[in-house]
């Protein structure tokens, strides 16, 4: 990445610092972190130690965000505290700073060269946003992993979706995809419903890739699947993701993913 684009990317993360910081709400018991910030807080937490280290190899950016993030939480509730997230701006700030004075400071790498995190999972999905986001927050919560979803993701550099797919889809060391009713498909005289056209590419994408054993599918009730799919793991749920978790630790676990 060159410099700007990572300028670019840390403006984006101290935006939704300030966001964060913004929606932090006061009562008689102190200065709490607004509902659902903590997660996305978290995850903030993890995509900059990894760009901070991506880009400038060993450097004291990374290990104060993390200090930050650990250390600063609130007496009461354990979660991140005001100051927590204040003094994390200040460092992506100096961080910008240097980068601005000090280009040349950046590591570079090949384009081609994309470091696969191990925590890093590829979130794949349709049009039920409400199952991709449990999905996010279980894999962010529970297993302190950092979940890709593309549209979340900035475009860095890519002009076209499947750019910017390859781009994020190469850092990824798994990848759950999750198959909802989203089109219903009429064969002759028979009606299903499948999942969206871009899910089955993406899984064959990571399947090509990764290899079968890194690829994990979530099955919404009443969602039907094409047979050559049968190799890879799947597992379905009724109503919520996390009917599945013990599965999903299981598969993460064997993969490598996560430790036993």
């Amino acid at each position: 990445m060159k410099s700007d684009e990572i300028i670019s990317e840390l403006n984006n993360y101290l935006v939704s610092l300030d966001e964060i910081q913004s929606r932090f709400r006061r009562d008689r018991d102190g200065i709490h972190i607004g509902e659902g910030d903590d997660a996305l807080f978290r995850q903030c937490v993890i995509e900059l130690r990894d760009l901070c280290n991506d880009t400038l190899g060993p450097n004291p950016y990374a290990n104060q965000i993390l200090k930050e993030a650990n250390e600063g939480v609130s007496n009461f509730s354990g979660t991140p505290s005001f100051k927590s997230v204040e003094n994390i701006r200040v460092i992506v700030r100096a961080l910008r700073t240097r980068l601005n004075r000090n280009p040349e400071s950046i590591r570079m790498t090949s384009h081609h060269n994309h470091l696969q995190k191990r925590e890093n999972i590829f979130v794949i999905h349709g049009h039920d946003e409400a199952k991709w986001r449990e999905l996010k927050h279980l894999l962010i919560e529970q297993f302190q992993l950092n979940p890709i979803v593309l549209t979340e993701q900035p475009s860095a550099g890519c002009t076209t979706i499947i750019e910017k797919f390859e781009h994020y889809a190469r850092t990824c060391s798994f990848a759950i995809a999750l198959f909802t009713p989203d089109d219903q498909i009429r064969e002759n005289d028979r009606f299903y419903l499948q999942a969206r056209p871009n899910v089955i590419y993406e899984v064959g994408w990571f399947c090509g890739r990764l290899g079968r054993e890194h690829v994990m599918l979530l099955l919404k009730e009443g969602t039907e699947i094409f047979s050559d799919f049968g190799g890879i793991i799947q597992s379905r749920f009724m109503n919520n993701v996390a009917e599945q978790i013990l599965t999903i630790k299981r598969e993460l676990a064997a993969a490598g993913v996560i430790d036993n």
